[in-house]
């Protein structure tokens, strides 16, 4: 089983339905660098960023679990905090990833669309 199978597995047993909130295609477009025929990263990052993942999906669960046992707001705003704060660190990762592989490639290979999305990417509101 490979890394990625094996944290898609531990953040299905987590209990959140995480496969139903991937999109099948970018919202933003795709330079031609980050297509099939290359993987988007390496599996030494790409298992960091599984790991960082289930690591915030069981913050999530447990800040659920906290909420059902009425447990002190503070606490329960301390975790939610903390989990939001793994998924900032996963999203800093990919983001690295996608300057290095994408950005790069797609700017060596003159596509002058990437600056288009990498302005959207940068600008999104949360």
């Amino acid at each position: 089983m490979s890394d990625e199978q094996r944290a898609s597995s531990e953040l299905g047993g987590s209990g959140i339905a995480l496969d139903a909130a991937v999109p099948t295609e970018s919202p933003v477009g795709t330079a031609a660098s980050c297509g099939p025929d290359r993987p988007m990263m390496d599996p030494e990052r790409r298992a960091e960023v599984l790991l960082r993942l289930a690591k915030a999906a069981g913050q999530v669960q447990g800040v659920a679990r906290m909420v059902n046992d009425d447990r002190y707001c503070i606490d329960v705003l301390t975790q939610i905090t903390a989990a939001q704060k793994a998924l900032d660190a996963a999203a800093r990762v990919i983001t690295r990833n996608y300057l290095e592989r994408c950005v790069t490639d797609a700017i060596n290979g003159g596509d002058p669309l990437i600056y288009d999305e990498l302005m959207r990417v940068l600008y999104r509101s949360r």
